[in-house]
């Protein structure tokens, strides 16, 4: 069985966002669905066949998940469509699932390998179809995207990358994540360096989202915060730092892409009068208006058509992630949620300090600080899933080098 989840995991990540994309050729269900179908039986095997291994993070997922799933029973008792594909389409569900079996599996060298080239990879992917989607703005976008007559992305030109036919927010989660931990792994080795650093700035940018740039910052930021990395290599990367941007501004100018448009428009807001931050503000008035109400055990995930109204049409529910699972679940529910994020970074903190491996901490980071600006504590996304996979690999490794000195 431990040969088959390897196989299972190699072959969805990090390629999920290709799979999804062949997926769509055959049906309209999500790829999350058929992962669950396939995933569920592998966890259910491993519980009962050997001794599990059930970290703190992942209890208190579990718990948090099985409150989530409760309220929103207890909210919509009739469901439009049947409860199992309600609990196998469920992000939170899924993630469980996984996590579970990632804990219980071991990931070997060679299986460890093959996931950083198969990263690298989508990472040349990502940054290529970036470049393309500039001149060719529904090159490999999801039809649900690029036809929406709604959809405000993609009348604003953002680029999507490979990763509209998952969701739209998975590039922004999923790839400065990807960053993170090629840059923790390849950090001494100077052209993948150079490549991770170039994606990275380029990619993040050409999101035109401010979070997608900031979280790009962060997972940046261990490369001088990291004691591995000596002076002189920090104002080495400094130097690629320099390059890059120079690189992008004058191929920008060649190809006739307006980088000052996405500066005023997207970064200072100034032709929206800061609608984005205003829409902010008010998520933080409309959250101390409405929390007291159900403060224990929230609404239910789902906003309120008071709330709704209370936000004037600038977005259908509190737009700070936070806030809103406050809004949803109460302090008992939010509480269950935050603590297994707590011990989540907590057990990728120290394994950096054991095993000088960052990626995971810092990933994570990028990941808290996108739920201050939006709604998506999505933990099935690709990025924390390989978080997972990474923080199993070396905790393993570090628990058998403590055994070898031991004896």
């Amino acid at each position: 069985m431990n040969k088959f989840s390897q196989l299972f995991f190699t072959t969805l990540f990090p390629f999920l966002p290709l799979l999804a994309w062949f997926f769509s050729l055959f049906t309209e269900r999500p790829i999350e669905i058929f992962i669950s179908l396939i995933a569920v039986p592998i966890a259910l095997y491993l519980l009962l066949s050997s001794t599990i291994n059930l970290p703190r993070y992942l209890l208190f997922l579990m718990l948090f998940t099985f409150y989530h799933l409760g309220s929103a029973f207890i909210i919509n008792p009739v469901l439009s469509f049947s409860w199992i594909l309600f609990i196998l389409s469920d992000n939170f569900v899924l993630a469980c699932v996984l996590f579970f079996i990632i804990e219980n599996t071991h990931f070997d060298d060679r299986f460890i390998i093959k996931m950083n080239r198969n990263i690298l990879f989508i990472v040349l992917i990502t940054l290529l179809v970036s470049l393309l989607q500039i001149k060719f703005p529904s090159f490999f976008v999801s039809p649900k995207i690029a036809l929406d007559p709604d959809n405000i992305y993609f009348s604003e030109n953002r680029i999507f990358s490979i990763y509209s036919w998952l969701d739209l927010n998975s590039l922004g989660i999923t790839f400065p994540i990807l960053i993170a931990i090629m840059l923790s792994l390849y950090s001494n080795k100077k052209s993948t360096l150079s490549l991770l650093i170039i994606s990275g700035i380029v990619v993040s940018f050409l999101t035109k989202s401010r979070y997608v740039m900031m979280s790009a910052i962060i997972v940046f930021s261990q490369l001088f915060f990291t004691a591995k990395i000596n002076l002189k290599k920090k104002v080495y990367i400094l130097l690629i730092f320099t390059v890059s941007v120079f690189i992008f501004l004058n191929i920008s100018k060649v190809i006739g892409y307006d980088i000052q448009q996405v500066i005023d428009d997207r970064i200072l807001e100034r032709n929206s009068n800061m609608g984005s931050a205003k829409t902010r503000i008010l998520s933080y008035y409309v959250f101390l208006k409405v929390f007291p109400d159900h403060p224990i055990f929230g609404v239910g995930p789902e906003t309120k058509l008071e709330v709704i109204r209370s936000l004037g049409g600038r977005a259908p529910l509190i737009h700070v992630g936070y806030l809103s699972y406050l809004y949803f679940y109460g302090l008992a529910g939010s509480f269950l949620l935050f603590l297994s994020m707590f011990y989540l970074l907590k057990d990728n903190w120290s394994i950096g300090r054991k095993q000088g491996f960052w990626g995971g901490f810092y990933g994570l980071l990028s990941f808290c600080f996108a739920n201050a600006t939006m709604v998506y504590f999505n933990f099935s996304e690709m990025g924390i899933i390989l978080i997972i996979i990474y923080l199993k690999y070396f905790k393993e490794k570090y628990s058998l080098k403590l055994s070898e000195l031991e004896t």
